[in-house]
């Protein structure tokens, strides 16, 4: 709680965070002054600025850069990484890829704070060989910084965040209606004047009791870790370019980690939300939330017969935006009309699958129509 009074300033006002007591709750809680003001928005660094676009002093600036990762000398960049973490870096290959990986996304390992986090996994193979990998974490710093920096023109600050005490929406979300919930807000520059998008991260008490047995650094932040992963769906839900390149990085990752079964489940585990299914009512809607279970969007797009829809008393010239609300929907709608199993919808607009797509329900609907009448 310190940490967030330090870190981030009120959304609304701008003013300092204090640690008061809640009389209602009986409980400690971190905000403004002002009690009516909620939600928090971080305060930035000058290297923060620096990574996200922003002009700062150039003293500053060339102090910043100093300790940046150097892009054209690999030995010298692969040696600061050993110095910075040495329980990680043990063998000049995985480092080397290490660093190509933190190239291809722009992000850097060795400023403070990190936007990248080497993990090292250690695993004897079946013939009593012992294969070691580096996985990436890629921080809240890291996400943010590759939003800014991949998509400038639509960058328009960092979210704020809010802890959200509904346990009818958490259980919604994760089926733990006691789980930590945090809810991040933010806005894009093509989005309309007063418009904003909505994304929640949750942490379960059955992912708490994992951590504790695992002894990882999230069962001492239960809290923390739902708010970093409300920040990271928001980035996921809102940047659609940082996904893709998180997708096929995550499945080059899978690769590597074979042999590995701690470095997959932790590979799962950390980047899940970039395959959940996207948002339902499209990209831009204007209260954006975050996503059920994947498993369950993945089951409802192989069986869009279990889906309900609107259309089935309508033809496909009756069919209204209001019928294709979401992906599901529209699948849903296909199959009714023309026979189309959900491959077939995804590769007639041109995807692999449902979570390349980035174009609104509706608009794919167009698109099949106007080919299929």
């Amino acid at each position: 709680m310190k940490k967030i009074t330090q870190d981030y300033v009120c959304t609304q006002c701008g003013g300092e965070l204090t640690i008061h007591t809640n009389a209602e709750k009986g409980t400690l809680e971190a905000g403004c002054l002002n009690r009516e003001h909620h939600g928090y928005v971080e305060r930035a660094t000058y290297t923060q600025a620096l990574r996200r676009g922003e002009e700062i002093h150039p003293a500053i600036r060339d102090r910043i850069e100093r300790k940046m990762m150097p892009r054209e000398e690999l030995g010298r960049a692969m040696n600061l990484l050993a110095l910075r973490y040495p329980r990680a870096i043990v063998d000049p290959a995985t480092a080397a890829l290490f660093i190509l990986d933190c190239m291809r996304l722009d992000i850097d390992p060795l400023i403070s704070p990190a936007e990248a986090v080497p993990v090292p996994f250690k695993s004897r193979l079946s013939d009593d060989t012992v294969k070691v990998t580096i996985q990436m974490v890629i921080t809240e710093d890291g996400w943010l910084s590759m939003a800014a920096r991949g998509c400038p023109d639509r960058w328009a600050g960092s979210p704020s965040v809010e802890v959200v005490q509904d346990k009818e929406l958490a259980k919604s979300l994760c089926g733990d209606e006691d789980a930590w919930l945090w809810k991040a807000t933010g806005r894009t520059k093509d989005m309309e004047p007063g418009q904003t998008s909505m994304a929640y991260g949750y942490y379960t008490h059955t992912e708490h009791a994992k951590a504790i047995k695992g002894n990882l650094p999230a069962s001492t932040q239960p809290g923390n870790q739902a708010r970093i992963r409300a920040i990271k769906r928001w980035v996921r839900e809102n940047f659609a370019e940082c996904r893709q390149n998180m997708m096929e990085l995550t499945a080059e990752w899978f690769q590597r980690a074979e042999g590995v079964k701690a470095a997959k489940e932790f590979i799962d585990a950390e980047y899940s939300i970039i395959t959940e299914a996207p948002p339902e009512g499209g990209e831009k809607s204007a209260e954006k939330v975050g996503v059920a279970a994947p498993t369950k969007a993945r089951a409802q797009a192989k069986n869009p017969q279990a889906v309900p829809a609107a259309t089935e008393t309508k033809s496909p010239d009756e069919v209204t935006e209001d019928d294709i609300t979401d992906l599901n929907a529209l699948c849903k709608a296909c199959f009714h009309f023309w026979g189309m199993q959900p491959q077939q919808v995804w590769k007639e607009l041109g995807y692999k699958s449902q979570f390349d797509v980035n174009e609104s329900p509706w608009q794919c609907w167009l698109k099949i129509k106007a080919v299929k009448t």
